[in-house]
């Protein structure tokens, strides 16, 4: 935490800021469409439009990374449910204000050369996953018990995020890995492949994608700035909705090596699924909590704050948007 603090006081220190405009430090796990939400707001300009100046940082491992937002580092996060739900189930004041599909995007990657044919055959195998804990490692360790595979059948290996477990693949190191939808980039240059059948949706399991994630003290602090914040998010998802070329341009600088029209793609993909109010979805989240093994599990309360987005629609700005 102290390495990361350092990263982003420096980080700050270089950023050049408007005078006028509210400082933001926004951080997301993956690089893939739905947490691309974050660049699309700060380059679009829709930020600065309403008011805001933003940093948008990677930080690979959702643990780590809302260990940093509980410890004040950070503003908003695109993150996996799994960690937030453990910390405000400890106490901590974590809460998510939207999520853009209630999908999950987990999946198993393989090598090239592998001839794995489908989920039971990992039963001996090596998996990398981002982090213990992460949205990866708990859909894995859950399909695990939906096909009847122990744990230690297989070895599930940490290797510190996104970057580490597409590494892994692309190196030969791991065979297998699980990545949300970033791993398609792998995909898109050849260097993976997806498992038949060991996709979330394929298993018929319920989620939530990227969760937009804050704190309880962040809103009681400004509520007016996260409502600006949380307008700011909307406009985003109907700039993403509505232009796909700008979209893709502007995705691109954060997906190297991937084409244009693979981009727009992958980002169809998500606009089939997301709602113009995007709610959390707490039937997602239970199935998230049924994947964490935690018998009988509740959402934490306080864990859902659907009060800014409903705010928002009441006040027809939601519509206004639409109707341009």
């Amino acid at each position: 935490m102290k390495i990361l603090g350092l990263a982003i006081c420096l980080l700050q220190l270089g950023s050049t800021f408007p005078a006028f405009a509210q400082k933001l430090l926004l951080a997301h796990v993956a690089v893939n469409p739905s947490q691309g939400m974050l660049h699309l707001a700060k380059d679009s300009g829709i930020l600065a439009k309403y008011g805001f100046a933003a940093d948008v940082v990677l930080i690979p491992g959702t643990p780590r990374t809302i260990q940093a937002l509980i410890a004040g580092d950070l503003d908003y996060v695109a993150a996996g449910a799994p960690a937030s739900l453990r910390a405000r189930a400890q106490g901590a004041d974590v809460t998510v204000l939207s999520t853009l599909a209630n999908s999950s995007a987990q999946r198993v990657f393989i090598r090239p050369d592998s001839n794995l044919s489908n989920f039971k055959e990992l039963k001996g195998k090596i998996v990398g996953v981002t982090q213990y804990g992460s949205g990866g490692d708990t859909f894995l360790r859950g399909a695990l018990r939906k096909h009847g595979i122990k744990e230690s059948e297989v070895t599930i290996l940490q290797m510190g995020g996104t970057p580490g477990v597409a590494l892994g693949l692309e190196s030969g190191r791991i065979e297998v890995g699980v990545l949300g939808d970033s791993g398609l980039l792998l995909v898109f240059r050849g260097l993976a492949k997806p498992l038949k059948g060991g996709s979330a949706r394929e298993m018929g399991f319920r989620g939530v994608d990227a969760p937009l994630t804050t704190t309880d003290r962040k809103i009681k602090s400004d509520r007016a700035a996260v409502v600006r914040f949380m307008q700011a998010y909307l406009e985003t998802i109907y700039f993403f909705q509505t232009n796909k070329a700008g979209t893709a341009r502007i995705l691109g600088k954060y997906m190297r090596g991937v084409s244009e029209e693979h981009i727009t793609l992958w980002c169809d993909d998500l606009r089939a699924m997301i709602r113009q109010v995007p709610y959390a979805d707490e039937e997602a989240l239970r199935t998230e909590l049924e994947m964490m093994n935690i018998p009988g599990g509740q959402i934490p309360p306080g864990y859902i704050n659907n009060s800014i987005l409903d705010e928002i629609k009441k006040s027809g700005f939601i519509d206004k948007l639409y109707k341009q």
